[in-house]
């Protein structure tokens, strides 16, 4: 067993660029998949079936044209049938999939921790863009994440990680969750969602508890310094997403302004110009609600190149 694994070692040696190239690749059809993924997961739709297709004219994509980047930019990011625009970001998930890819490739190169990793990493950038887009952490990932975190940690077994794995994900969970309970009470509102601490528990699960301290610090810095950069170039920031009393006030606010608009002529134009002024409301800084999973999700990236370094910085034998 181990003369065949010393010949894996030294193919994957010998081979590498080579062996990159097809991790490259096969990270670019994965992202594919996961652009299916983002878009209907939140949708509660089957990431299974129907076969991908045109969300405009709803014609079935051929596979010569779902090659992973080569048939968006052969297809001028359009549609083959109805010409409607194909969002520049499809090909940026299969780029930005296939990079990180070779990168794990090239950190830990053929061995046990390569696969853990891709599954990892990959599960991250479906997290990242679909609470972008909705602001939500699907529980269809982040609990079998939890989980499957758990599970391969007892693979270094003899390293205790298991352990590490278990503190971490109590920890990350319960760091998160006393964070948004003294947002709760210094402000009478959520300041961080539930998805948030089951994606910080699923983290520690799988990178272990001293992870945490560097994906906090880094995902805190990176994400007050994104917020900054959106306000400089004048991006209009989001409201926090509405408490369930929220709604029901919202609703109950709908029903009267229906009622008033049946009894009264003309209100129905000055109902609507007063909803479009109350939609473009600027948001004040301190009340924007900012998707902070995709700054954790980097964070947990970052990791794994950066950590050694981090704590060789932080324990004063580095730089």
């Amino acid at each position: 067993m181990s003369e065949t694994w010393a010949l894996i070692q030294d193919f994957s040696v010998e081979h590498r660029t080579w062996l990159a190239v097809m991790f490259g690749l096969f990270g670019a059809t994965i992202g594919s998949f996961l652009n299916v993924v983002i878009y209907r997961l939140p949708l509660d739709k089957s990431i299974v079936r129907p076969r991908s297709f045109c969300p405009t004219c709803e014609q079935n994509i051929a596979w010569y044209d779902n090659v992973p980047v080569l048939s968006y930019l052969l297809l001028r990011a359009r549609c083959r049938h109805c010409r409607s625009y194909i969002h520049w970001r499809y090909p940026l998930v299969e780029l930005l999939t296939a990079g990180l890819w070779v990168a794990l490739f090239w950190r830990f190169g053929l061995g046990l921790a390569l696969p853990v990793h891709l599954l990892f990493v990959t599960s991250l950038v479906a997290i990242s863009f679909i609470d972008f887009d909705h602001r939500i952490i699907p529980n269809e990932i982040s609990l079998p994440g939890i989980l499957l975190g758990f599970a391969c940690s007892f693979l270094w077994m003899e390293h205790g990680f298991h352990w590490e794995s278990l503190i971490g994900l109590l920890v990350g969970g319960g760091s998160l969750l006393l964070i948004s309970m003294v947002y709760l009470l210094l402000r009478g509102r959520e300041g961080m969602g539930m998805g948030d601490i089951k994606l910080l528990a699923m983290l520690g699960a799988w990178l272990g508890w001293k992870s945490l301290l560097f994906i906090l610090l880094f995902s805190s810095v990176q994400g007050v310094l994104a917020t900054i950069g959106m306000v400089v170039f004048g991006v209009k920031l989001k409201p926090p997403l509405p408490e369930e009393w929220e709604l029901e006030e919202m609703e109950k606010e709908k029903a009267a302004k229906k009622e008033e608009q049946a009894a009264q002529a003309g209100q129905e134009e000055e109902a609507e110009a007063e909803a479009v002024e109350e939609s473009e409301e600027e948001v004040p800084f301190m009340g924007a609600a900012i998707p902070f999973g995709p700054f954790l999700a980097l964070s947990a990236v970052e990791y794994l190149f950066l950590g050694p370094w981090f704590f060789s910085l932080i324990s004063g034998h580095g730089a």
